[in-house]
């Protein structure tokens, strides 16, 4: 008999790749799903795999996430995304890692990039560990809105395998999201009183590309590795942007 293990995801509008992500989550005792309000077929496919759905309007991915652990079940959980895909060698080593006496209570998995259907060979973002499988009852999410991180109270180890990310197909809709995060960014840096000199923006932008692009090896990654770093470096700038014309937004409502 091996440890259960509860599979949590947040969705919205993930009609193009959630099918995708729950196939390869066939072995799980049980899938749960929090959505945000899908008007797509996001729902009807999570039904048809058999996912608890759970509603909660979204305000940022760190409660959202909490919200969604504290409906599973077992005491193993795994947190992944709609766009996050299982690999075969990854499933396999969690189901032996189930059947054992786990010697950590949380463990890190590395995450492999694929952008526009182009695995990502080279860059860091291909290289990323991640923990996302943990017993339940020592993690629990930040209240970060973006990129929101488990916090474990125990032991950590890391897998040998990695699950994929397919960042996007579409280049709309990843630059739509690019512009949701800048404003949620944006927000959070005029709490801050922050703003940037436009000196700074431009410095700041230019370096980022060559990192991006040469010193991080998206070079290597063929055309899509250049698209990857100039819209890397076009939401880097965004950020700054959307900070000072947040800023100048407010700053001019306190004084009418």
């Amino acid at each position: 008999m091996r440890n259960k293990l509860s599979v949590f995801i947040i969705t919205f509008n993930e009609e193009r790749i959630i099918e995708k992500c729950l196939k390869s989550l066939w072995w799980a005792d049980e899938i749960v799903v929090v959505d945000s309000g899908s008007t797509d077929a996001t729902l009807a496919i999570c039904e048809k795999y058999g996912a608890q759905i759970f509603h909660k309007d979204f305000d940022g991915l760190g409660t959202q996430k909490q919200f969604a652990l504290e409906q599973t079940k077992n005491n193993w959980v795994l947190s992944i995304d709609a766009d996050e895909i299982l690999t075969e060698a990854l499933i396999e080593e969690i189901q032996e890692l189930l059947k054992a006496t786990p010697n950590a209570d949380g463990y890190y998995i590395k995450r492999k990039q694929v952008f526009l259907d182009k695995v990502f060979n080279y860059g860091p973002e291909s290289k990323q560990c991640f923990l996302r499988l943990f017993k339940k009852e020592l993690g629990s999410f930040d209240g970060k809105k973006v990129n929101a991180s488990i916090v474990l109270n125990g032991n950590k180890g890391k897998l040998k395998n990695n699950f994929l990310h397919f960042k996007t197909r579409s280049l709309d809709t990843y630059i739509e999201k690019l512009n949701s995060y800048a404003t949620i960014y944006a927000e959070g840096e005029y709490l801050k009183n922050k703003k940037h000199p436009l000196l700074f923006i431009f410095i700041r932008v230019k370096y980022e590309f060559f990192k991006k692009y040469i010193l991080e090896l998206n070079f290597l990654n063929g055309k899509e590795g250049f698209y990857w770093a100039f819209l890397s470096t076009y939401y880097l700038g965004l950020k700054y942007i959307k900070t000072n014309e947040q800023y100048k937004t407010v700053k001019k409502q306190l004084l009418f």
